[in-house]
């Protein structure tokens, strides 16, 4: 018998019926023998887990994972049966049929007449739609997320030759820019122009001339690879490279190997033919930025060296004289 409202006594069959009657599976384990073993499965848990109640009766309710133990809610089950308290988890089950079903199984303890914990009563409920419909909410943002990287990641790179464009080295120069000018460092620009590209065009074919600009951008790729080296198609034929950590002797050196590996191409697509035209100019400057100097004052002055290098039978290289930028403005 137990006590009802106002100390009105319900008989035990009229709690069997009720229980019988809920629709949340409920169990009540042993929690003074070994394993707590189950003594009690509704109609409910029978139906849901497809499991009658002479198969289960007796066993751990950890029958119902099998082999499945490495999630996250068995660790705060275990802690709260320890701890004799209550807990609520939702945890992955298996039907008698071998079917998954996420259960959201709520514990609680019953007290003895002394205030011991004898048994612990639990509800099973199947939450699979619940968290099926989570999982998907979180996988459409993580592909939402994934796709806005990847936007992202294209509107900073060059449609036909993979490298980044124009938008993203502006930006790169102005951040490097402030970084070069808080260490005081030397920021160095490598203008890079294909020469005659549209005579090449014309004698070629337009998709020759794709091929030589894809061909050109791996080739300048390669030979400014390291981490801190930026590429970038500036737009047409023409390419940049932002670097730091060089010196004089090592930029023209460079520059040099650049246009050596240009001349010397064997890129895939291009035949004898088409290679034996391909060449570049190469301006090439250094600023250590400060207060009178500008990001566009550093291209200004490498593209100024391209231009001399094209007046001078293109297939060159031009560095800035030492300096010379920066007596400039200042005077």
């Amino acid at each position: 018998m137990s006590k009802g409202h106002e100390g009105a006594t319900l008989p035990s069959d009229l709690l069997h019926q009720a229980v019988a009657a809920c629709d949340l599976g409920v169990v009540v384990a042993d929690a003074r023998a070994a394993d707590s073993p189950l003594l009690f499965v509704n109609p409910a848990f029978e139906r849901l887990t497809g499991y009658p109640a002479e198969l289960a009766l007796g066993q751990n309710c950890r029958f119902l994972r099998g082999t499945d133990s490495a999630q996250p809610g068995l660790t705060t089950l275990r802690e709260a049966l320890l701890l004799r308290s209550s807990c609520e988890v939702v945890v992955r089950n298996y039907r008698r049929d071998g079917t998954l079903f996420w259960n959201r199984l709520n514990v609680s303890p019953m007290l003895g007449p002394r205030g011991e914990v004898t048994y612990f009563m639990a509800t099973l409920a199947d939450a699979t739609t619940s968290v099926q419909a989570g999982q998907q909410l979180l996988e459409k943002q993580q592909r939402l997320v994934r796709t806005k990287r990847e936007l992202t990641a294209l509107a900073l790179r060059d449609g036909l030759t993979g490298l980044f464009n124009r938008r993203c080295f502006d930006d790169q120069l102005e951040r490097e820019w402030n970084r070069a000018r808080r260490r005081q460092a030397c920021l160095w620009l490598f203008m890079i122009d294909i020469d005659h590209f549209k005579q090449f065009n014309d004698t070629h074919g337009h998709q020759a001339g794709d091929r030589c600009l894809r061909a050109v951008g791996r080739t300048v790729q390669e030979l400014f690879a390291r981490g801190s080296d930026m590429v970038a198609r500036y737009g047409g034929e023409e390419f940049v490279v932002l670097a730091s950590g060089l010196d004089r002797r090592q930029a023209r050196a460079r520059a040099e190997l650049l246009r050596q590996a240009v001349r010397n191409l064997a890129a895939e697509g291009l035949s004898s033919a088409e290679r034996s035209v391909v060449t570049v100019s190469i301006g090439l400057a250094s600023v250590t930025p400060d207060e009178r100097l500008r990001p566009t004052d550093l291209v200004d002055l490498a593209d100024s060296c391209l231009y001399q290098a094209k007046a001078l039978g293109r297939d060159r290289s031009v560095l800035a004289p030492a300096q010379r930028y920066r007596l400039a403005r200042a005077a």
